[in-house]
């Protein structure tokens, strides 16, 4: 890595200090020599600027940022790499404001709780900036007081947007897979999904009941634990003597179903105003509120790739795997007229054979895909993709473990204080495909209604990590429409 004292990065820009590091790269304090001002400059590590989908992110991650100029949102100024015959290691370096502050979780470790007319302040800067964020059709993905910078003028500005989306972008993540920090997922997020605005208003309604009860509305347990904790719990009770509209925004910003939330940052922003106006929201629909039937959940972690995630952070990557004890509830709902609402952690853990009819009965098309693990019982289920609202007919992947041949397993990598996931719960990406890639590198046949399934074919906060060897490609599937038999 480049440090101080040496050439000007980009023969442009001089660093000072270091802020932080991680895995995946380092940020510095810096000067920009040409226009006098001081600067931070983020430099992603070589390992990974080798790796062309990690520097793809960073690129990205530039790209998002300069897409956006808005008071609460961290400048970005530049972006560059230097060759390696240049410096001797090929770099990648992002160049963005010198904040003068502190992360708001740093407040929150100090100060634990805010009061009310502070936390409505935080929450009203914060979406603010994801409202610009949304309206260029960016969406951050990762919103968490580690990624809220809190200035010395009280000016909050959102910051580190490496796995941000665009509605332009080309996918940078396989299907199924969900990056984030673990206590501020949204639902979706944590099933598979890719998240939307309505994903960042989650995330914000987290930080919102963090700053009011003094702690997470998830925590405790394994990062897997805590992001699936969200599908199966609400968060206790905010504390008592709130105002009620205080409570109302939260819990609408809380609510399990993306559709029941304020739709974007804009819409947070403007009921941020309602509620220091003294204006009324409309009560919580009570629909939201009851939780979904109990379930005794086993999790089982299984190591993946690691993704770089952050203004600061590279982080360890988890593959998230529910698997039921015990009989689970009802699989699939109908959905009116359209097709059939599919819920990955309502078929992991089950055998692939009891899996496979099930969706068979509903419709479905199936296609298996083995991946290799020790972490799960052979011919148990990981996961189903895509997941979410479902045509009848459609091609739904069944992902299901097989054991590993005896060979020395690769070191999974570490996870920081503050833990990121990436997680791989079924798949519902922009563009679901019909068979992704396993760690085995095996998919079997297709199998459609009116077929007998087949068996199991074969027994400025930061983290390391790194990626994981890339997946030998699958044998093609052969899928077979309603009535025919299965492929070979």
């Amino acid at each position: 890595m480049v440090a101080p004292g040496g050439p000007p990065i980009g023969g442009r820009y001089e660093l000072g200090p270091l802020l932080a590091t991680g895995g995946m790269g380092q940020v510095w304090s810096g000067r920009d020599l040409l226009l006098g001002r001081p600067v931070a400059i983020k430099v992603q590590r070589s390992e990974y600027t080798g790796d062309p989908t990690f520097l793809a992110r960073f690129r990205a991650e530039a790209q998002h940022a300069a897409l956006l100029a808005h008071r609460n949102i961290a400048a970005v100024f530049d972006y560059g790499e230097v060759s390696a015959e240049e410096c001797g290691e090929h770099l990648a370096y992002l160049v963005m404001e010198l904040v003068d502050g502190e992360p708001l979780s740093a407040v929150l470790a100090r100060e634990q709780r805010l009061d009310v007319e502070r936390t409505l302040d935080v929450l009203h800067q914060i979406a603010a900036g994801l409202a610009a964020a949304h309206a260029a059709g960016v969406v951050h993905r990762d919103v968490k007081p580690g990624n809220v910078l809190v200035g010395r003028d009280g000016v909050l500005r959102v910051t580190d947007f490496g796995v941000a989306w665009s509605a332009s972008d080309v996918p940078l993540t396989q299907t199924g897979q969900v990056v984030g920090t673990a206590q501020y997922l949204s639902p979706e997020q944590a099933e598979g999904g890719r998240g939307g605005p309505a994903s960042d208003v989650y995330a914000l309604g987290l930080i919102g009941y963090e700053c009011l009860a003094g702690r997470r509305a998830y925590d405790g347990g394994t990062p897997v634990q805590i992001a699936l904790r969200r599908l199966q719990e609400n968060p206790a009770p905010l504390p008592p003597g709130l105002p009620e509209d205080v409570r109302t925004l939260i819990g609408r910003a809380l609510c399990r179903e993306p559709a029941e939330r304020f739709p974007d940052g804009a819409a947070f922003r403007d009921a941020v105003d309602d509620v220091r106006a003294g204006r009324s929201l409309p009560p919580l629909e009570p629909t939201t509120l009851p939780l979904p039937p109990r379930r005794s959940v086993r999790r089982v972690l299984t190591p993946v790739a690691a993704l770089a995630i952050g203004a600061v952070l590279g982080v360890g990557a988890l593959q998230l795997v529910a698997v039921p004890t015990t009989t689970p509830p009802v699989a699939a709902q109908a959905a009116p007229a359209t097709g059939v609402t599919l819920r990955s952690a309502d078929y992991v853990g089950r055998p692939v054979d009891e899996v496979e009819a099930a969706l068979v009965d509903l419709g479905l098309q199936v296609v298996r895909s083995a991946q290799t693990t020790g972490s799960a019982a052979p011919g148990t289920v990981l996961g189903v993709g895509p997941v979410g609202l479902v045509s009848p007919g459609q091609l739904i992947t069944v992902t299901y473990a097989v054991a590993p041949d005896p060979a020395p397993s690769s070191e999974a990598p570490s996870s920081s204080s503050v833990t990121t996931v990436e997680a791989a719960v079924g798949s519902a990406a922009a563009a679901p495909a019909p068979a992704p890639a396993s760690a085995g590198g095996v998919v079997e046949a297709v199998t459609g209604p009116g077929n007998h399934p087949a068996g199991p074919g074969g027994g400025p906060a930061n983290g390391p990590g790194k990626p994981d060897d890339k997946p030998k490609p699958p044998k093609p599937p052969e899928p077979a429409g309603p009535g025919k038999g299965k492929g070979k």
